[in-house]
């Protein structure tokens, strides 16, 4: 050891008597710390100029943690830098020895080889982490400028750097020792350096070598260090690969010394990367990794009501096909050649709580049926035909995929846009599980969650629109209709593709429904007959829970059954004048009781004081009276605030024209309290809780009106117990807020870019010319 460490020590001091890595440690600290700090001075006029414009409105940096965009951000372009530097230390490492002559001595005196290697390696990474060690310095200066810094997150971002550097010296070690000139060693090193990164693209269309070749690739593993989520098998790919090329020096520069053939020093070559192959692979297989996620929100894990899915799966094989149409939408996300980043990308942190999963692969080409517009795109051309050019265009092998008479055959995909889609099946049942044209592609964990809840569970909930009577769809997607948010299966909001189901019913017999069917009745247009009154009176009295909207000028129409959970949707039209839109539009104020029924992404953010209240659009409303003579316990969730400017109109309402006028003598009237336009009633019955949500306005959940804006889903999980949809919110960051002002944060950047390399550069000039001297 103490060999070792004196040829480290002769190696580090060499590069304290080189221009060279000085001129290198200089560049490398100016160029690092201006990306740094000139990230810090962003932020900080960014924050000081939203005082001034939003004042108390302003409530920080909630959708860029300021750990990630400031430190996260910087490091991440350090990197990239970082590699143009280490190929020029590395360059005469080895080289320089037989260039000097000096490796004769070597040859000949009693230190070994790997000795002289490894001494040589720790010599280069130490002097590499005094680089680093500098940026630190300036990193840990900066933490005192972020309020709530993520210090563990720090840390994993740094424990990332070292791994990468120290990989990217043993690469240029070994270059170093095939070649006499260090030019072409550094252009070597950089060479190998981007094939490393490059390894996971290459050969990806291919079974088996596609693993070889993605667990060789360097891409992706420091970044995930850069996210704050530590694993073993990026810890023993770097220690792998360092260890490799390290033992490749070793045999080189045996090979100089020995007599033997090639062929031996090629079978060293060969079974060194073998067990380094076998290493990544084991080390890589689900259930062998270690995962910590050093990240105060825990975003690189599971949500907890994700995990807490998952562990009701009682380990039976969860089997996944995936269907790829070569003619589909997200083609390039399903096609052969991204099969491990489909598997890494996305099913990785589930396996990671479930690892016994199945994965099957399934290529065809098809057009949803109806559809002509590929036929008039290619003019004349059969499907085969099409089929042919677009595999040549993207370089696949067409006899993998499918014909659409043999695709139909095994699967029934004509109720499905035929684009890249998955079939999950557990213990024989089966589900759909959808991807998405968006720039996020696969579903995220609301639509994992939901699927595996509509697998495990005997029965899925249902809500029951009634129809008949010209009343709002959830089948339909047009302006007025509730279709985009109930059953779009290509849009990644819908409530189908985080496992509820929906219907619609007519007839006036309600007494088939379960506990996990909801009764929607919204703004019927033509009367309800008695049956369906009665019926619907019924259901409620059973127990069932429901939803219920109507329209101004329309409460006549639900009152009976309003009326007989004792609500009542009084006569008139909400109206607030203002000059920027009609009188019967204004943003509907959600109570704080309310933002209490779900646990949807605004309600979150309202709950932890991130923002100071939730809204919903209201197009024509008009205020619902209650009382609590028939057993529920009435509670406003949607109002108007009462002002001078807001009144019920009850005379003749005309929204396109000039603005309405209070006149009392019609009838309209003020209220001294918010105006109640949305209720919660609930009430204990057949030992359970029953919910109903009733609005005086429907147009609120339509797709014109934002699907409900900040209420989204809440209506929904609200009536089903909060069930469905499986929300996955995470911790609320706090590392929000800078603590430092423009001008320091500037004079600060000043000081640490060009005033500390210039202390380094007199420290530089003071031992080259005392080193000269000598």
């Amino acid at each position: 050891m103490r060999v070792i460490l004196n040829i480290a020590r002769a190696e580090l001091r060499y590069f304290f008597y080189s221009p060279v890595a000085w001129f290198i440690l200089i560049l490398f600290l100016m160029s690092g710390s201006g990306i740094v700090l000139g990230n810090l001075v962003n932020m900080v006029t960014q924050q000081e100029s939203l005082i001034e414009l939003q004042g108390d409105k302003f409530e920080g940096f909630m959708n860029s943690p300021l750990t990630t965009a400031i430190i996260g951000s910087s490091l991440g372009t350090v990197m990239t830098i970082f590699f143009t530097f280490i190929p020029l230390l590395t360059m005469g490492v080895i080289n320089r020895e037989y260039a000097g002559g000096t490796i004769r001595l070597l040859h000949s005196s009693p230190v070994r080889m790997r000795q002289v290697v490894i001494g040589k390696f720790i010599g280069v990474y130490a002097f590499v982490c005094m680089m680093i060690l500098l940026l630190a310095v300036i990193l840990f200066v900066l933490t005192f400028s972020v309020k709530n810094v993520e210090t563990p997150h720090i840390l994993s971002m740094l424990l990332g750097f070292f791994l990468l550097a120290a990989m990217y010296v043993a690469v240029g070690v070994f270059i170093s020792s095939l070649t006499a000139y260090p030019i072409v060693a550094a252009i070597g090193t950089f060479t190998v350096l981007t094939l490393f990164t490059a390894f996971g693209g290459i050969f990806q269309g291919y079974d088996y070598i596609r693993d070889i070749t993605y667990f060789l690739s360097s891409s992706g593993r420091a970044e995930v260090m850069l996210g704050g989520l530590i694993t073993t098998k990026d810890l023993i790919y770097f220690f792998s690969i360092i260890s490799l090329f390290l033992i490749f020096t070793i045999i080189k520069m045996k090979s100089v010394t020995e007599s033997k053939s090639w062929r031996i020093s090629a079978g060293r070559y060969l079974m060194a990367l073998a067990v380094t192959v076998v290493i990544l692979t084991v080390t890589s297989i689900h259930g062998f990794i270690g995962y910590w996620d050093v990240t105060r929100s825990k975003l690189n894990t599971l949500h907890p009501n994700t995990q807490a899915v998952i562990n009701k799966l009682d380990g039976s094989p969860l089997k996944v096909t995936l269907y790829t149409n070569l003619l589909g939408y997200n083609y390039s996300n399903g096609a052969p050649e991204a099969r491990n980043a489909y598997l890494w990308g996305f099913w990785s942190k589930y396996r990671r709580f479930y690892n016994n999963m199945e994965f099957n692969y399934v290529y065809y080409y098809d057009v949803d049926n109806g559809d002509s517009s590929i036929y008039k795109m290619y003019p004349g051309k059969t499907l085969k035909e099409i089929a042919e050019k677009y595999a040549e265009i993207y370089n696949t092998d067409l006899s993998i995929y499918k014909k659409p008479e043999e695709i139909s055959s095994i699967i029934d995909l004509r109720s499905e846009t035929k684009g890249l889609l998955m079939q999950v099946e557990y213990k024989g049942k089966k589900t759909f599980l959808r991807t998405y044209q968006d720039p996020s592609v696969f579903p995220n964990e609301m639509h994992v969650s939901g699927s595996l809840l509509r697998l495990m569970n005997d029965t899925t909930p249902t809500y029951k629109f009634l129809t008949g009577h010209y009343e709002r769809s959830p089948m339909k997607f047009g302006e007025r209709e509730y279709g985009g948010h109930t059953v779009n299966k290509g849009s990644r909001g819908a409530l189908i593709n985080m496992g509820l189901n929906f219907d619609t019913i007519s007839e006036p017999d309600f007494s088939g429904f379960t506990q996990d069917e909801v009764l929607v009745i919204s703004d019927p247009k033509t009367l309800l007959d008695k049956a369906i009154i009665d019926s619907v009176n019924k259901y409620i009295d059973g127990g069932g829970n429901a939803m219920f909207y109507t329209e101004p000028g329309k409460q006549f129409i639900m009152n009976p059954i309003l009326n007989h959970v004792g609500v009542n949707a009084d006569p008139g039209t909400m109206v607030k004048v203002n000059p920027h839109d009609m009188p019967h539009k204004f943003g509907g104020l959600i109570t704080k009781k309310g933002t209490e029924m779900a646990d949807e992404g605004k309600f979150f953010l309202f709950r932890n004081g991130i923002i100071k209240a939730c809204y919903t659009a209201i197009t024509g409303a008009s205020p619902l009276s209650y009382s609590d003579s028939t057993g529920f316990k009435t509670e406003p969730i949607t109002t108007l605030k009462n002002e001078k400017n807001t009144w019920v109109e009850r005379g003749v309402l005309v929204v396109d024209s000039a603005a309405p006028l209070f006149n009392a003598s019609e009838g309209d009237y003020r209220l001294d309290t918010p105006y109640p336009v949305g209720l919660q009633l609930t009430r204990k019955i057949n030992n359970k809780e029953q919910k109903i949500i009733i609005s005086s306005d429907a147009d609120m959940m339509s797709f014109g009106k934002g699907n409900g804006m900040d209420y989204g889903n809440a209506f929904y999980s609200y009536t089903v117990d909060n069930r469905y949809p499986v929300y996955h919110n995470f911790k609320v960051p706090t590392d929000i807020w800078l603590t430092i002002k423009k001008v320091p944060a500037q004079t600060l950047k000043t000081l640490l870019q060009y005033g500390l390399p210039a202390l380094l550069l007199v420290a530089g000039i003071v031992i080259l010319v005392r080193r000269k001297r000598k």
